[in-house]
């Protein structure tokens, strides 16, 4: 187990090195299409519900991040004012609180304070709500980041219903976050941490 972790962490180093070398030249020679073809797997991937209502969902999961993410949360939780709503940020809940928005009772959030990375995100998230096959939760995070999140929920039994996040910025200002998207999704399927690549 211990010479998978290590031979899969050299792994991810070499072919992070080597997608970040061929994107830099990509970048120099064709910004724009490089830009298109970070950004646009990872930010189409997921479409919102059409239709969020407290009788068909079970609650709401804000990962860390973006502010937007957790502005977007405590809207939804207003609009259902029956559903959970998990935090995954370190804070306590007048903070969890005041990032929501406020107009949420205390007693609907479920704060997860430990985790440092997405994939400790799903697993502690998992741990803390045990999920049912019958229950649905939306997952809330930026639209970049979903494809990476939704694997590694998979990954642990917590299946999730993705409400994408999108950042109003140029696409220019976005090349470096997709590149970290791409490198974590190849580095967490080199480790271990997501069953897939990429979600199907």
């Amino acid at each position: 187990m211990r010479q998978r972790l290590i031979l899969g962490t050299l792994l991810a180093s070499l072919t992070a090195s080597l997608i970040t070398a061929a994107c830099g030249a990509c970048l120099w020679t064709r910004p724009d299409l490089m830009g298109r073809l970070l950004i646009e797997p990872l930010e189409g991937r997921y479409q919102r519900a059409s239709i969020i209502s407290h009788e068909a969902f079970t609650g709401i999961i804000a990962l860390s991040g973006d502010d937007r993410r957790f502005a977007e949360a405590g809207r939804l939780a207003r609009l259902n004012p029956k559903l959970k709503v998990l935090l995954s940020e370190q804070t306590d809940i007048q903070g969890a609180l005041a990032k929501l928005g406020g107009g949420i009772d205390p007693s609907r959030i479920i704060l997860e304070t430990k985790s440092k990375n997405t994939y400790e995100n799903a697993i502690f998230s998992a741990s803390l709500v045990a999920p049912q096959r019958h229950e649905r939760w939306l997952l809330v995070t930026g639209a970049l980041h979903m494809p990476r999140a939704v694997v590694s929920f998979q990954k642990a039994g917590f299946h999730v219903e993705p409400w994408p996040v999108y950042d109003a910025v140029s696409e220019a200002s976005m090349v470096s976050p997709a590149m970290h998207e791409w490198l974590g999704l190849v580095a967490s399927r080199l480790l271990g941490r997501t069953a897939q690549l990429f979600p199907m």
